[in-house]
């Protein structure tokens, strides 16, 4: 099943890579990590607003919603409710995964 802009191979690559690496043991990790469990539709909870969805993959304005509400807590509009580097990992991937950003986030070291 597709997430927003990409394909769920893209995200499954992405997700490989990731756990594939301790870079993503710290916080950035983490946020990059529940954003993508969230966009391949796995059950569990939106990264930052904590919102669940029926089963399957959130569409693409649940993606963007979610984006929008990491990059809140990025600009920190309202105080913040998770730390930031996870916040800057979630919104990465929900860019990418909505076609907003044209590089998957960072997993680690380059190969």
């Amino acid at each position: 099943m597709a997430a927003g802009a990409r394909r769920a191979e893209e995200l499954g690559r992405v997700l490989a890579k990731a756990r594939a690496h301790p870079f993503c043991a710290g916080r950035y990790g983490r946020g990059v990590l529940a954003g993508l469990h969230w966009a391949m539709g796995h059950p569990v909870p939106a990264p930052i607003t904590a919102v669940t969805s029926p089963a399957g993959a959130p569409h693409r304005v649940q993606l963007r919603a979610e984006a929008d509400a990491a990059l809140v807590e990025l600009l920190g509009h309202g105080g913040r409710t998770v730390p930031l580097d996870y916040a800057r990992g979630v919104y990465e991937v929900l860019a990418w995964s909505c076609g907003h950003r044209t590089e998957p986030p960072s997993t680690g070291p380059a190969s």
